[in-house]
């Protein structure tokens, strides 16, 4: 998996309203893996992980198109971003890897807090 540090200033972002837990793997008995029922947390701060979802703008070989993603992020108290209202991220990391299931590339988006949030556990660097 490729990780690469993305400038939230530059990425611009809008945040949808939508923040979920983020629930901790498990496996199954038949070795299969799921969210599980416990909330994951950070391993550092141990603040529990949520799941914002933002959409933003892409272009792959000249296509724009609107991408809608969850970008999980530790804080001791569920996130409130106002809906369709912009949104920026300390220490946001894209992880990038192929997927098994379609041959594609999967993106998933880390950051270690919610710029100029109350609150936020923020990781270290």
């Amino acid at each position: 998996m490729a990780t690469f540090a993305v400038d939230s200033n530059r990425q611009k972002m809008m945040a949808t309203g939508v923040v979920e837990p983020v629930m901790e793997w498990i496996e199954t008995a038949d070795g299969k893996r799921r969210p599980g029922e416990t909330q994951a947390r950070h391993a550092e701060s141990g603040a529990p992980l949520w799941g914002v979802e933002v959409v933003y703008q892409s272009e792959s070989w000249g296509r724009v198109s609107t991408e809608s993603v969850k970008v999980t992020v530790p804080a001791r108290e569920m996130p409130a971003p106002s809906m369709f209202t912009p949104i920026q991220f300390d220490g946001l990391v894209a992880s990038v890897r192929i997927d098994r299931r379609n041959n594609g590339l999967s993106t998933s988006w880390e950051a270690s807090g919610i710029a100029g949030a109350a609150g936020a556990a923020k990781a270290a660097a």
